[in-house]
């Protein structure tokens, strides 16, 4: 959003920033309070993030009516709507420090509230969001923190844990450089349980412990902004109790990706040995066979008439032909079953390297298109995704007739897009969806149960006549 702090939202004058008289005090109409805030945020909004606003609007109208009175109505729904645009700016990474002043200075005028109550219910309302829940640990942290920078309460603040090596910062936000020696101590002092520091030039620091099952877990140290002290302590105390489940999801991500990597690890092992099963017996057998052939046609083809001889000869060819192609495409089943490889290199290469594949075996002009960084997915995702568009790519090879194919692939902070699209035939997908499974043939119907075992949805987009897209997504795993 491109609209400053301090402006009147819908007519363009300045917002009052310190407390008006009762007398003084202005206040939106009952019924336009909602609509206005609504206005204020969409105004430079990017046109992705207006559908999200769209919905928190609907919830705050629901909100309203669920009060009774019109004036409380009014007043929570217009805070519940403020502090959930808020959140989905930041989810969108579309949220500045300006806009969070704009948003505490418009919720104040809505509702005819003083500046710093409207501050601390905005906060209070948005840092303990359920949206933050569905974003990474880190996502979600670091929105909570950059509330109490955008609002003025700190100047800088800064997120710690305790490791096995000692004091991590995992996050810093509003200063120009690292968090000082001072800064660090504290974080240490309040891990520990003791008392804040008394060092000299410490007393602007204010810091509190997030707890995890009781014990600290976690250290939130701040420097004082343009509040007094009990002010931010306050703000401090919210913030430590709305960064407890943040904490705890990041926990237990962090097991659920230790177990991951046991799993992805057993399961690669399984494959590689698969893949030696394949070289060693059954790709071998039809070496021997083509073998065979050839000297079958070598003993046979001196009894043949002189008449069938070319007949006979290309028959013995197009077996061979059929054997070789069947060698060719065990070996790359065999290789395409080593995991190692789309774990150890760039996701990008690996997805380059199977799209011109695709081009040069099907003839048909592929591209692929990626956004972002795809390479700090988790080792399952990052399987999931390329065996989904290496099926994907099968199944157009082999049904779709198509002419032209394109993959796109989107790494956002919240989530990881995939679309491939091609302008084959098409199909109607429930009854294809039906027959696959019935048949046993389980292309698609594989990579939708892949999807779903690591979280993600897919969707499967076709007509008779076409085009068909192939759409998933699949949301981060991400630890602090």
């Amino acid at each position: 959003m491109t609209t400053e702090a301090g402006t009147h939202f819908g007519s363009g004058s300045p917002l009052p920033l310190r407390r008006p008289s009762e007398s003084a005090r202005p206040r939106v109409e009952q019924g336009e309070r909602l609509e206005r805030l609504h206005a204020y945020f969409l105004e430079g909004c990017p046109e992705a993030v207006k559908p999200a606003l769209d919905t928190v609007l609907s919830r705050a109208r629901l909100v309203r009516a669920g009060c009774g009175d019109r004036d409380v109505g009014d007043d929570l729904s217009s805070i519940f709507y403020a502090s959930g645009a808020v959140v989905e700016l930041a989810s969108a990474l579309e949220l500045d420090e300006a806009d969070i002043r704009g948003a505490a200075a418009a919720v104040a005028e809505a509702c005819a509230l003083p500046l710093p109550a409207a501050r601390i219910m905005l906060f209070s309302q948005a840092a303990g969001n359920p949206r933050l829940l569905e974003l990474p640990p880190l996502l979600a942290a670091e929105t909570q923190l950059n509330l109490m920078v955008g609002l003025e309460v700190l100047s800088e603040v800064s997120l710690w844990r305790r490791t096995a090596g000692g004091l991590e910062c995992i996050l810093s936000l509003g200063g120009d450089s690292e968090p000082s020696r001072r800064v660090r101590a504290e974080a240490k002092a309040v891990l520990r349980g003791r008392s804040r520091l008394s060092l000299l030039g410490g007393s602007n620091l204010r810091s509190i412990a997030v707890h995890r099952l009781g014990q600290p877990y976690a250290a939130v140290v701040g420097r004082l902004g343009s509040v007094e002290p009990e002010i931010a302590d306050a703000f401090l105390a919210e913030a430590a109790a709305c960064l407890s489940p943040v904490v705890e999801r990041e926990q237990l991500l962090e097991h659920s990706t230790h177990r991951e990597h046991l799993l992805v690890g057993a399961s690669e092992r399984r494959l590689m040995r698969l893949g030696f099963d394949l070289h060693d017996g059954p790709i071998q057998d039809v070496l021997a066979l083509a073998a065979d052939v050839r000297l079958l046609q070598q003993q046979v083809f001196p009894f043949v008439l002189e008449e069938y001889q070319v007949q006979t000869f290309g028959r013995f060819d197009d077996l061979t032909s059929r054997l070789t192609e069947l060698d060719r495409e065990l070996r790359e089943l065999a290789h395409s079953l080593e995991t190692k490889s789309v774990i150890s290199r760039p996701l990008g290469e690996i997805l380059h390297r199977e799209i011109d594949t695709f081009s040069e075996r099907a003839g048909v002009p592929a591209t692929l298109e990626i956004r972002g960084d795809p390479d700090s997915l988790s080792s399952a995702q990052r399987i999931t995704v390329f065996r989904a568009i290496q099926e994907a790519l099968a199944n157009i090879r082999e049904h779709a007739g198509a002419t032209s194919v394109v993959v796109r692939v989107r790494a956002r902070r919240s989530a990881i897009e995939v679309q491939i699209s091609d302008d084959g035939i098409g199909f109607e997908v429930e009854r294809a969806l039906a027959k696959a499974a019935q048949r046993g043939r389980l292309g698609l119907v594989g990579i939708a149960e892949r999807v779903r075992m690591v979280g993600g949805t897919f969707e499967l987009e076709s007509l008779p006549g076409g085009p068909t897209t192939l759409k998933l997504t699949l949301p981060r795993w991400e630890p602090l």
